[in-house]
């Protein structure tokens, strides 16, 4: 399963990133350089409104498409992926069967974030400090979350090369 989800992910992260008009560089061609907020946020209310305006309308109707399509997509595969892994490797020791779940509070952050771009998005030229403050913070969650799960991945990946020889000395590997 993990193999197959990972046979998904790829592709998904070849088209956010290729040049697809609404891709994070579809977004930056027109905006004049200026990152997508998910990935370079905005500090202020100020800071976000210079980037909405910077992506002009063609930049934020991108923005939105990117939202309601690959930022669907990508956080769902990267989740789904890691619980996946998770769930073969940590998953298996009795004391980290949590671990699985890790991925939820990324995907969770995630989704809320693309909310509150696209309510500022379609929200424009009004940048509410509420909403504006709060994609911060989410975008933080989101990726430290993020940077969570990849880091239990790496370690439950390290765990399982580690603990197979005395698992096929026991007969339980093939």
């Amino acid at each position: 399963m993990a193999a197959a989800l990972v046979a998904l992910f790829v592709p998904v992260i070849v088209l956010a990133n290729v040049g697809l008009p609404f891709s994070a560089a579809g977004i930056k061609e027109v905006s004049g350089g200026v990152g997508i907020l998910d990935l370079e946020p905005a500090a202020t209310a100020e800071g976000v409104g210079r980037a909405l305006a910077a992506y002009g309308q063609e930049g934020r109707e991108r923005y939105l498409v990117l939202l309601a399509s690959l930022d669907v997509l990508l956080p769902l595969l990267l989740a789904l992926t890691c619980a996946a892994l998770l769930g073969v490797t940590l998953g298996r020791v009795r004391a980290l069967r949590w671990t699985p779940l890790t991925p939820l509070v990324g995907l969770a952050a995630d989704y809320a974030e693309n909310g509150v771009l696209a309510v500022l998005l379609t929200g424009y030229p009004s940048v509410p400090a509420g909403p504006a403050g709060l994609l911060s913070t989410l975008t933080a969650v989101k990726t430290t979350a993020i940077a969570v799960e990849l880091a239990l991945v790496g370690a439950g990946l390290l765990y399982a090369a580690l603990t197979r020889p005395a698992r096929r000395r026991a007969g339980a590997v093939p």
